[in-house]
């Protein structure tokens, strides 16, 4: 048995030694270090495998033969480490004359190898068979071998004393790989002059070969604490694997045949570590080609699905990224009809937000409450449903439940869409072009991108989040600004304004025509209560005030609203349909303020409608980051809507899309709705209509919350 596990080591070190010489060679074949590490490696590798055969139970003749083999390498190892050493620390032209001379002393070992004199012959040494006989230029090649290992210990010290950074980080690995290789491989030295010591060290070439390849590719990454462990365990590993293979071939040529061939042995050994390595990579390789030629399509789709899942996490915008998901998906696998539902906070419920192949009278749902089948099972257990699977189940009624959900949405695969371990949308799947079944890989690509795809919405939610709270920020900062600077100017202009009135009504005393005078006074006076109706606005506006406020509940306050515009609104024939909640609880409001905010985007819904319409107004609780409550009450019309542009503009004062309109209506509403400690928000569509929120907090403002609010007072505009 230990006579194997010295061959076996030898084998290791020699496949150690091709492998990772090949693999840096590979790296850049022009580079002169690369090539001079390439050299030692060969004659490492030359060392090694002789190695192996000498010690595998053979004819006299074949031992020798192996033994002056192998010290072919062991001859060439010490110049050509020297060699790698000085391209490495770039002082390859100062001491060349030395390596000059290393390679010429190798090369005369090399020929004094070939006769009796390096090499005498073999005899029985401890354990083994036969071991190699000193000749007497064989002293002189161990004292050169001594030589030259000192001389390379002290080469690495020297730079590594004057190095810093990361090449004496490099330089730390090699001295430790020097030791470490030169250390075991002497091991083997004993023997020659009948020291009863056995070459464990041999496996310690494997050791040395990494160490010395880590350096030069990776070594600026680890701690050499963690080389050593890293090379010790893989050192470990590859024999853990070799040995049994190695054993249960002898074992078996024993069983079988009941001798040992160990040229059979040694090819079966050489067979098994070329599976082990080339296996892997085939493999992988041969999967993706085949796929390529036969199932094209197949590959095609999957490489489709991944570039998108990788492309998602760069959009910001949500409609974009949802009509991506969906049409990418539908594309891929030839979906007839797809949807994606996402979960709304303001409402608590799941909305469709886009969807391929169905029309919205085809469509059964296009919300989904909490209470739903298929939002609850999502929401305790998320997993991917097959309608066609849950229709063959017979474990009762809530799979019949779930599969008649996915029914109602026209869908046979249902992916949840999970962030932080909260469900926060549903995409739904029809049928595949020409009905086919949905593999299981095509559902674990399909999972693998829907939970990219949860990623990528929760990131552009994050980022309409910030864009909106950087807009009221921004908005708070403009209605503070144009506050203290206009309540001067409207108090300064408004006496004016008064003379002027009273002198325009004088003005038909002094005029003899009377269709002058008629059409002047009429003009006049329209035109100055305008004025001082922008100049009350404006005052108003720019003076706020601590909301008086009171328990109030909000239903009252937009029920008394409604029933004042109803006949303004059937006079343009629009309809104004109430939603409101039941139990909701009192808020501490201003009711006066909150009813001329109401007022102020109801009638603006109203003048929005061309021709017929519909105008909804909905109260409910609303619950923000699962724990600031809120009364929302929502405006939504079905007018002309708002452009994307002009929506980042409509609570900026004097801005407006109407003829008539001061632009300061929204403005105030806003103003008053921030002194409740509530926010507005807007969503529009050209030609859809638009939707304001209207959030209200169901705590009272603090006292502390008041006094930080700017205050403008009469003495401070000027009077």
């Amino acid at each position: 048995m230990p006579l194997y596990f010295f061959a076996l080591s030898g084998l290791l070190n020699g496949i150690t030694s091709a492998a990772l010489g090949l693999y840096v060679y590979s790296r850049d074949p022009r580079s002169k270090l690369y090539q001079t590490y390439g050299i030692f490696c060969i004659a490492c590798s030359f060392w090694s495998f002789p190695y192996f055969f000498w010690l595998i139970p053979g004819s006299k003749g074949w031992t020798l033969f192996f033994a002056r083999l192998l010290m072919v390498g062991a001859i060439f190892i010490p110049p050509a480490n020297l060699h790698y050493f000085l391209r490495l620390l770039d002082n390859y032209e100062q001491k060349k004359h030395l390596l000059f001379i290393s390679y010429g002393v190798s090369i005369f070992f090399f020929l004094a190898n070939l006769t009796p004199y390096f090499v005498r012959g073999v005899s029985p040494r401890s354990i083994f068979p036969y071991w190699p006989e000193p000749g007497f230029l064989f002293h002189f090649f161990l004292l050169f071998f001594i030589v030259s290992v000192i001389h390379l210990f002290f080469v690495l010290v020297s730079a590594y004393s004057q190095a810093s950074g990361l090449r004496r980080n490099q330089l730390q690995y090699l001295i430790f790989a020097l030791i470490f290789g030169y250390g075991g491989g002497a091991t083997n030295f004993p023997l020659w002059y009948g020291l009863e010591f056995l070459p464990y060290g041999t496996a310690g070439g494997s050791i040395y070969i990494f160490l010395v390849t880590y350096a030069i590719v990776r070594y600026r990454l680890m701690d050499i604490n963690v080389v050593i462990k890293k090379s010790l365990i893989y050192a470990l590993l590859l024999l853990i694997l070799m040995i049994p293979c190695y054993l249960l071939v002898i074992w078996t040529q024993l069983a079988f045949f009941g001798t040992i061939s160990p040229a059979f042995s040694l090819i079966t050994l050489l067979l098994l570590i070329l599976v082990a390595f080339l296996f892997p990579k085939l493999r992988f390789r041969t999967e993706e080609a085949f796929e390529r030629v036969l199932f094209k399509k197949r590959y095609d789709y999957r490489e489709t699905l991944l570039r998108s899942s990788r492309d998602m996490v760069s959009m910001m915008d949500l409609e974009t990224l949802s009509n991506n998901l969906v049409r990418t998906v539908s594309t891929a696998l030839g979906i007839e009809k797809a949807s994606l539902f996402l979960f709304e906070e303001i409402k608590e419920l799941l909305s469709l937000k886009t969807s391929i192949g169905l029309r919205s009278d085809q469509l059964k749902k296009s919300v989904l409450l909490r209470d739903d089948p298929l939002v609850q099972r999502l929401t305790k257990k998320p997993e991917t449903f097959v309608r066609e699977e849950l229709g063959m189940a017979h474990h009762g009624q809530e799979e019949k439940n779930l599969a008649e959900a996915m029914g109602q949405l026209e869908a046979e695969v249902t992916l949840p869409l999970m962030s932080k371990e909260k469900l926060i949308g549903i995409l739904n799947l029809g049928h595949k072009e020409g009905r086919e079944m949905y593999s299981h890989e095509d559902l674990e690509v399909l999972s693998a991108l829907t939970n990219q795809a949860a990623i990528a919405i929760e990131n552009a939610r994050l980022y309409e989040n910030l864009k909106q709270s950087q807009s009221i920020i921004r908005r708070a900062d403009r209605l503070s600004s144009l506050g203290m600077l206009t309540a001067g100017l409207a108090h300064e202009i408004r006496n004016p304004l008064v003379a002027i009135r009273t002198f325009t009504q004088l003005l038909p005393e002094r005029y003899q025509e009377a269709e002058f005078r008629n059409s002047f006074q009429a003009v006049a006076l329209k035109e100055v209560d305008r004025i001082c109706g922008l100049v009350n606005d404006l005052l108003n506006f720019a003076r706020p005030s601590t909301p008086n406020v009171s328990a109030e509940g909000i239903n009252e306050i937009v029920e008394g609203i409604v029933r004042i515009l109803e006949t303004e609104a059937k006079e343009k024939e629009v309809q104004i349909y109430r939603r409101l909640a039941t139990g909701l609880p009192k808020i501490f409001i201003d009711k006066e303020q909150i009813k001329q905010v109401s007022m102020n985007l109801i009638l603006n819904a109203l003048q929005s409608i061309e021709g017929r319409g519909v105008v909804e107004v909905s109260t409910r609780l609303f619950t923000k980051n699962h724990s600031e409550q809120y009364i929302q009450i929502e405006i939504r019309d079905s007018g002309v809507g708002i452009p994307e542009r002009d929506v980042e503009n409509i609570f900026t004062p004097f801005f407006t899309t109407k003829k008539d309109g001061s632009g300061l209506g929204l403005s105030i509403s806003h103003q008053m709705v921030q002194e409740h400690g509530g926010y507005i928000i807007v969503e529009s569509q050209v030609g859809r209509g638009t939707t304001f929120f209207i959030n209200l907090p169901i705590r009272p403002p603090s006292q502390q919350e008041a006094k930080d609010r700017p205050q403008v007072h009469e003495e401070d505009s000027g009077r």
